[in-house]
């Protein structure tokens, strides 16, 4: 055991190259373990607090599914003698400093110059760019003359919606549901190349610029959209900087979106200044890769994590048809049959927002945070088997200690019954509620939490508003059994639900009397 906390020996350390490229099993805890041990390892061991001691590769790590030793790390004095440790962020560094890997006063930075994009202005335009995506996607996908319509899987249809949203929002570029592939000049277009450059993310962190030569279609397609979207990129730089150095007038009317901002904040001389590598910049001469720190977390954060909530949310809304049935009651007290939803609705929608915290307490995209002390330091832990009281456990520099987020979600002592879907006990709790941990606690919470909440809420309003949400079931399945089949989780850099098949039924709605 780890400093008196008890735990497993393992092969392998469960976050190291070889423990985490390995599959779950017995022997080896793996990235999964957070996923099909979630209901069972912490009670194995009596203790929310567990470590790992491998004997063969890697570090010592704490893992914890208590939220009170969380904000002991996180929240807080204490959070300042913990920090990202460098292991953990190697690979992301390479893309540039962003808000996602710095830690201390480079953080405190770069959420200063990010912070202001995220007001009210912004939220009103999430509500009304998912609007016109919503009616964008059932024009081109002839939804309007259907009355039942197969979604194989939602995810496709979920992905590009944030994709489309986080163009208009984070860059100010309001692309359309049908895309063009190509320019007219042939070559790949930047609505192309952003979607390819989002969804090679992995690869592009796993696989070495020597590997790019290799005759690998997709390693090809993602090193050209890396191109095609610096080139892209430095192009709007310009453009928004000409608009930033022109006069008060134009200055003042200067856009609203998300990368705007950080092209003002690279321009201002002052100790909130973006570097150009925190834009757009070379990594390397002659290299397929490009520092995009920020961009990169916009793209990845603002764009994965929401399409896969929203696909979760609306498996589980087809799986619970009494759940769906009461969030429509609401959207049609709210907003009626016919009229079009704003932003001003979204207070009195909380129901459906109770629905897309849920199915993110129970698939967290960011299922660990991973901390390192930086100088010796103790932490109170919970005494095990559920014995009152805690216990101090001193903490050596240099030892990390996991954030369980996936375990604190199933954690009965917050969660009484954690497998079940349950939006009521989200009642009363805000968008900017820490109670809604998914999204993590204390300064370092997502940024773009009400953002993802917003563009959420506003698509499950018009979907749900028009057709009836059902899973796709092999003959003589049951509910459970199907959520056992398909609602598995896909354990990467994020925690993601697989591949949904959903059918949307048209509602009927009343006829007035004329």
């Amino acid at each position: 055991m780890v400093q008196g906390i008890p735990g497993p020996w393992v092969p392998f350390s469960p976050l190291s190259p070889l423990g985490a490229s390995l599959p779950t099993c017995w022997w080896n805890p793996g990235l999964a373990l957070h996923w099909k041990w979630r209901l069972s390892f912490y009670k194995k061991w009596g203790s929310e607090i567990v470590s790992f001691i491998p004997f063969l590769h890697g570090p010592p790590l704490i893992f914890t599914s208590s939220l009170e030793v969380s904000r002991q790390m996180l929240t807080g004095g204490n959070h300042l003698m913990w920090v990202k440790p460098e292991w953990s962020i190697t690979g992301l560094r390479e893309w540039g400093s962003s808000l996602i890997i710095s830690n201390k006063d480079d953080w405190r930075r770069h959420r200063r110059i990010m912070g202001p994009a995220f007001n009210a202005s912004t939220y009103s335009i999430v509500w009304a760019e998912t609007s016109r995506v919503y009616k964008d996607m059932t024009s081109v996908e002839g939804w309007a003359k259907k009355d039942l319509v197969t979604l194989r899987p939602v995810q496709a249809y979920t992905t590009r919606l944030a994709f489309l949203v986080i163009s208009t929002c984070g860059f100010g570029l309001p692309f359309r549901w049908e895309e063009p592939t190509e320019n007219d000049d042939g070559g790949m277009s930047i609505q192309k190349a952003m979607r390819i450059w989002v969804n090679a993310t992995v690869v592009r962190l796993l696989t070495p610029s020597w590997a790019y030569i290799l005759p690998i279609k997709r390693l090809h397609d993602a090193a050209m959209a890396s191109r095609v979207l610096r080139d892209h990129l430095t192009e709007l730089i310009s453009e928004r900087r000409a608009e930033l150095n022109g006069d008060d007038t134009d200055r003042g009317m200067a856009r609203k979106d998300i990368f705007s901002l950080l092209v003002l904040a690279s321009e201002e001389e002052s100790k909130f200044h973006l570097s150009d590598d925190e834009l757009v910049s070379d990594n390397m001469k002659g290299s397929t890769r490009y520092k995009m720190g920020n961009v990169f977390g916009m793209m990845f954060a603002g764009h994965e994590t929401t399409a896969s909530t929203l696909a979760s949310t609306i498996g589980f809304l087809g799986l619970h048809s009494d759940i769906q049935e009461d969030l429509y009651e609401q959207i049609v007290d709210v907003v009626g049959h016919d009229r079009e939803p704003t932003f001003e609705d979204f207070p009195r929608l909380e129901k459906v927002a109770h629905a897309f915290y849920e199915a993110i307490r129970l698939y967290p995209a960011a299922y660990i945070l991973i901390r390192e002390a930086i100088e010796d330091t103790i932490l109170n832990i919970p005494n095990a088997d559920n014995q009152p009281g805690t216990r101090q456990v001193p903490i050596p520099k240099g030892l990390s200690v996991i954030v369980d987020v996936a375990g604190i979600q199933y954690n009965p002592r917050y969660f009484p019954d954690p497998y079940k879907y349950d939006p009521s006990r989200w009642r009363g709790v805000i968008p900017e509620s820490e109670e809604i941990t998914a999204f993590s606690v204390g300064p370092r919470t997502c940024i773009g939490r009400k953002f993802a909440v917003v563009e959420a809420v506003c698509f499950l309003t018009l979907l749900i508003r028009d057709w009836m949400i059902e899973p796709i079931m092999n003959p003589g399945e049951t509910g459970e059994q199907w959520r056992d089949r398909v609602m598995q989780a896909n354990v990467r850099m994020t925690l993601s639900v697989n591949a949904l098949p959903i059918r949307l039924r048209r509602r009927t709605r009343p006829t007035h009397p004329t």
